[in-house]
């Protein structure tokens, strides 16, 4: 809501002290409250523009707000388009409802709409007969600039005009100088010096502008400077307890910065200000996106009985559920969320929400169904990179190892910068499917961030040989070689890789036995019942007559280190 301008000045139109008390609340983010109130005087003066108008931007803000909800979004610009329409009918020589319906084309990125309404505006405000007070020109203008300063339709150029254009009516009016400071965010990029000379302006005229202050703190939070950001925030705060949106910002700001335990407190005092429904969803999704998914799971569900028809709710459960571990509550979640949303036919299923809803079926043992969903995932969207580790997790199950192999592939294929873990994971499928020379290659690449990978690059190289059992070539030695070296001589990774030790010491056992070289033979098989006294293969090896007599003093390993050691 950066780009939220006042709209107080339209109060010297109508019941003044009314409405402006209306339109703060509309600032403050207390859109219910306004809805009422807005109501009310529309019932007592249904011809004035000015407060068809301020109900009009109380729905446009308060649909932007809800954005993450499509179709309260869609309800909220509808109930606004109605507003601004009714007040064009029954106010046709003002201004502000023709701007207001502009704005809103603006954020439907209907520029034509958007440019028809504002040709309107400016010909009522130059038609002398009208006799449109200065104010209501600048209010107008102001209006104007913002909805071309909006994310879906900036168009700076014309943004300046209009703020040039309202600057001479009114410049003692801080709104001026806060939306020049949002021009020159919009137009310098990075350097914002510009902005905080224009909130600074503002600020010389009201030093109790709460928006001129939080607008500072959004600068600061844009480049993460945390502490300053948080700075002006609390000001705002203090200056003025009420202001919710100081609240929100500081609470997105906070779970930015990490700080996830005082992001919930500071938007738990958003929610104080703001006790409804829809607050108290946007809380509990909040807690969600802090990562407290257990107290997410309970705000959620507590929230819901106000509004049961809320799709998003019910998405953000069905992935708080997975996070929770109550996989088979999560589906029935996740499963409202489809049909609700296929109801609505507002809210588009995205890739990841197939992915989800696969992930739950797999943890709730229906393989077979989270297969195909998860297909459909990457269907909807390629891009979805976990969904191709989630149908090879699942193959792999299914032991059909080549096709997860190719999703394993896929999953490297879509990734910008593949991580050694898939490379570990398609080596895995790989060797499973006996294809040694690829797992080889897979698992060369996984290396340098696990270990084991060298352990397994052993048995690829072993599965080159002609007769694996009887390693004449020792292809695999330098690998199992590397993998005791990195593993072997810490207490905690012998405990770790224990299987995978024992088999690689026994591969030398036999290797040098095969060599004849029987000292180095009982020096690799000693390692191995040193970890299990009762290891098959290593007392069969042990059991041979030259292998016994030998000493066992061979230096397997030359310069044995753990893991991190140098």
């Amino acid at each position: 809501l950066f780009m939220m301008g006042a709209f107080l000045a339209l109060s010297i139109f109508s019941n003044a002290q009314t409405l402006a008390e209306a339109t703060q609340k509309t600032l403050s983010e207390r859109f219910e409250s306004a809805e009422s109130d807005l109501n009310a005087i529309i019932a007592k003066e249904a011809t004035i523009a000015a407060n068809y108008a301020a109900a009009g931007y109380n729905y446009f803000y308060w649909g932007i707000s809800d954005q993450d909800d499509a179709v309260e979004l869609a309800e909220k610009m509808e109930a606004a388009e109605k507003l601004f329409l009714k007040g064009m009918e029954v106010a046709p020589t003002n201004p502000l409802c023709f701007v207001g319906l502009g704005h809103l084309m603006a954020f439907r990125k209907d520029v034509n709409g958007t440019n028809a309404q504002f040709t309107k505006a400016e010909e009522i405000m130059k038609t002398k007969s009208n006799k449109v007070d200065k104010l209501v020109k600048q209010q107008a203008l102001l209006k104007m600039a913002e909805g071309c300063l909006i994310d879906n339709n900036v168009q700076l150029e014309k943004a300046l005009v209009y703020l040039n254009t309202a600057l001479p009516f009114n410049d003692k009016n801080p709104e001026v100088y806060i939306q020049l400071g949002d021009y020159y965010r919009l137009r310098d990029g990075i350097n914002q010096s510009n902005s905080i000379a224009q909130y600074n302006k503002a600020l010389e005229l009201d030093s109790k502008s709460t928006r001129a202050i939080l607008r500072k703190g959004m600068l600061y939070k844009r480049v993460q400077n945390w502490d300053e950001g948080l700075n002006y925030y609390n000001e705002a705060i203090a200056l003025d307890p009420s202001f919710a949106p100081a609240y929100r910002e500081k609470a997105e700001l906070l779970k930015d910065a990490g700080r996830y335990t005082q992001a919930i407190e500071a938007y738990a005092g958003y929610k104080e200000h703001n006790q409804n429904c829809r607050v108290n969803q946007r809380y509990a999704m909040f807690v969600y996106l802090a990562k407290d998914y257990k107290n997410a799971l309970i705000e959620l569900e507590k929230s819901l009985p106000c509004n049961d028809k809320n799709e998003y709710v019910y998405r953000v459960l069905g992935y708080t559920c997975y996070e929770s571990g109550e996989y088979a509550k999560g589906l029935q979640y996740m499963n409202t969320y489809f049909n609700l949303a296929k109801e609505s036919g507002k809210v588009k299923i995205s890739g990841g929400d197939y992915g989800q809803k696969g992930k739950l079926l797999s943890k709730t043992g229906q393989d077979s169904l989270a297969l195909e969903m998860l297909k459909q995932a990457i269907a909807e969207d390629p891009t979805y990179v976990e969904g191709y580790n989630e149908v090879a997790s699942i193959l792999m199950k299914q032991k059909k190892y080549a096709d997860a192999a190719n999703y394993y592939q896929q999953k490297i294929d879509h990734s910008e910068t593949p991580a050694p873990l898939d490379f570990y994971y398609l080596g895995q499928s790989r060797y499973r499917n006996k294809e040694y020379i690829l797992a080889d290659t897979a698992f060369a690449q996984a290396a340098s961030k696990y270990p084991d990978a060298n352990f397994w690059r052993g048995r690829c190289k072993n599965g080159m040989e002609a007769n694996p059992d009887q390693p004449e070539a020792g292809l695999a030695k330098p690998y199992h070689e590397t993998f005791i070296q990195l593993v072997g001589g810490d207490a905690r990774s012998i405990e770790a890789n224990k299987k995978n030790l024992m088999e690689a010491y026994n591969y030398l056992g036999i290797y040098y036995l095969i060599k004849k070289d029987y000292d180095c033979s009982r020096a690799a098989i000693n390692k191995t019942l040193e970890l299990d006294p009762a290891n098959k293969i290593a007392t069969t090896l042990s059991s041979d007559e030259n292998v016994s007599k030998a000493p066992g003093t061979c230096e397997l390993i030359p310069a044995q280190k753990g893991v991190g050691e140098e």
